[in-house]
């Protein structure tokens, strides 16, 4: 059972097992019972912070009663209290909150307290976000289902209005992001390797190990061992609330973090690298971080500048192209899926699977190719004249 420790008179803490829980009386209901709000830190030092600032909240007139409560209120609550108790990083904080942004963009959502919330204007918000991407739609979809059963988890409401909202589909239709072909890569790699070309480096850097554009920007000197002939890849670039660049603590993914072999191929490139490093960071530009964006326009100019690109090949090419170039080749050369799997950082086989689906069937069926040469050479031939058949 939880410890008890009494406050001052304004509330109460808790020790509990992942740290501290608060309590704080913030008005009385319609049958008098006090209304309290919780809040949760790693110390007591911090809660005792929190319960001050709603108390001060209070006096000022700038806190939010539990009956005024709105979707975009509770949820910014959340999102903050998620990046303070460090369950989510600054990176995703911001993500958040530029999903939060695009929920407050609808005045229903923003002004009306949750109480007041029905089934079809929420529907009709998330149908008008069908013309944009299914992952801007997963985005709001579920933080809008999150903040609503946390408000019946808090008792603010009784039930979800929308627990049986299927997720809308977009409208959008995308190409498939692909690989380039070993013509097209070629001719990229000597482009990138006999021209004066802005981050060619940070390019051939993701065709020839598969990192992604943001993992790549974020490297340091310090995360290149060439005793072990490895880097390290342990955080990635990130976008703030103001779109300013900056280095998140942590990779994209859970299993982002990983060693990346320095093979043979790829030692010379790394040596150009180091020695044209910055203090830090592997890639600076005029001392300033570099983000995936200035990569990514300059990948598209060089593209078309150079016409790269075979026309009659099917699906979309962009930076994120490089990744599944290097994957496509890995597949090709005949390297494990589990392998592949921890090069990439990919938290589950699926993922990898799902993603290069189309080069592995290839790569199956080329192997079943030298197999039927295999059973031939053992004298295993179907297609030679059948025997006539006894009559029965």
């Amino acid at each position: 059972m939880a410890k008890k420790k009494k406050g001052n008179g304004e509330g109460s803490v808790y020790k509990t097992k992942t740290g501290f829980r608060g309590q704080i009386v913030v008005g009385y209901n319609d049958e008098g019972k006090p209304i309290r709000r919780s809040v949760t830190a790693k110390t007591a030092k911090e809660v005792n912070e929190k319960l001050t600032e709603i108390k001060n909240s209070k006096i000022t007139g700038c806190y939010i009663a539990p009956d005024k409560i709105t979707i975009c209120d509770l949820a910014r609550l959340m999102i903050e209290d998620d990046l303070n108790l460090n369950y989510i990083k600054q990176a995703t904080y911001c993500r958040h909150i530029d999903t939060l942004k695009r929920i407050q963009s609808n005045p229903y959502l923003k002004n009306t307290p949750i109480q007041e919330l029905t089934y079809l204007p929420i529907k009709d918000f998330l149908l008008s976000e069908t013309k944009m991407s299914q992952s801007l739609i997963n985005k709001s979809y579920i933080m809008l289902k999150k903040t609503l059963n946390e408000a019946v988890k808090r008792k603010i409401i009784k039930e979800n209005p929308v627990a049986d909202l299927r997720k809308p589909k977009s409208s959008q239709y995308r190409e498939k992001v692909r690989a380039l072909t070993t013509d097209e890569e070629m001719r990229l790699y000597k482009v990138l390797t006999t021209e004066d070309v802005n981050y060619s480096h940070q390019m051939l850097l993701s065709m020839l190990t598969g990192m992604r554009m943001g993992e790549i920007n974020a490297l340091e000197r310090r995360d290149v061992d060439m005793g072990f002939m490895t880097i390290s890849v342990n955080k990635t670039m990130a976008r703030g609330i103001k779109g300013e660049a900056f280095v998140s603590d942590s990779p994209k993914t859970e299993n982002g973090n990983r060693l990346i072999p320095i093979s043979v191929t790829v030692k010379p490139l790394i040596d150009e690298i180091l020695f044209c490093a910055g203090e830090k960071y592997l890639f600076e530009n005029k001392g300033k971080l570099v983000t995936t964006s200035q990569v990514n326009m300059q990948f598209q100019r060089v593209v078309a500048s150079h016409e790269i690109l075979d026309k009659t090949v099917r699906g979309r090419v962009s930076l994120h192209s490089l990744r599944h170039t290097f994957a496509t080749r890995c597949i090709e050369a005949g390297m494990q899926p589990k392998v592949l799997q921890h090069l990439l950082g990919h938290s589950d086989i699926k993922i990898t699977l799902n993603t290069y689906c189309d080069a592995f069937e290839s790569f199956q069926k080329e192997n079943l190719a030298k197999a039927d040469e295999y059973f031939a050479n053992m004298g295993i031939n179907l297609n030679r004249p059948k025997k006539a058949r006894a009559v029965c």
